[in-house]
């Protein structure tokens, strides 16, 4: 068993910007939604990103990283099913291949190829035995501070109001996090419909600053 301690040292690592998924690459439809102005300030900005912890990709990914951790992979083919884009797809693989690729080699596991991201989270948090919460917290801490850089870089707004974002969403992602460990498998979709359109409408944006 792990400390609380080392569970946060390891978490605040496979999070962070600096480790090797090029998270920081995707906006999740986030950069067609600024062009069409459906979010055009921090306070838009919070609600989406809000919106999808709670009724979309956050919290579906949540519960993704559950049952992985209980189960183990079986989990990743529905996973992979219910992308609701190409892109989303995408976004997902490429950062399980990062993610699984950067573990392999530095923590020395044998995770397989092929993971949706937070299928891959969930193996690799059980294989380490870290905290459940504490990764889902972590995790959705970082899905929506990801995206707020996003809105602080393309809206744009000040780095503060960034921060300001962030903090406001802490009550969303520990009501989530909560939420997500009572739930079964039979709690997983989305209504995010918005959002899903707006990833769908990346794919043929040109120019774009984001792959998806």
């Amino acid at each position: 068993m792990t400390t609380p301690h080392q569970d946060m040292m390891v978490l605040q690592s496979w999070f962070s910007p600096a480790f090797p998924t090029g998270a920081f690459s995707y906006s999740h439809g986030l950069e067609t939604a600024i062009q069409l102005e459906q979010v055009s300030d921090s306070a838009t900005l919070t609600a989406w990103i809000e919106c999808l912890l709670s009724y979309g990709t956050g919290w579906n990914d949540a519960l993704f990283i559950k049952r992985a951790y209980e189960d183990g992979p079986a989990i990743n083919a529905l996973c992979l099913a219910l992308s609701s884009s190409k892109e989303r797809e995408q976004e997902t693989t490429e950062l399980g291949q990062s993610f699984v690729r950067t573990l392999n080699a530095s923590y020395g596991f044998e995770l397989p190829d092929g993971l949706a991201y937070p299928v891959a989270v969930g193996l690799a948090a059980r294989q380490e035995g870290i905290n459940l919460e504490l990764v889902i917290q972590s995790y959705l801490q970082a899905f929506a501070a990801n995206l707020i850089s996003v809105g602080v870089r393309v809206i744009p707004i000040g780095q503060q109001a960034g921060q300001a974002c962030l903090v406001q969403l802490y009550p969303a992602i520990e009501r989530m996090t909560k939420k997500v460990l009572e739930a079964t498998e039979d709690a997983l979709g989305s209504a995010a419909f918005t959002s899903d359109l707006m990833a769908m409408m990346h794919e043929n944006n040109s120019p774009r600053i984001y792959r998806t």
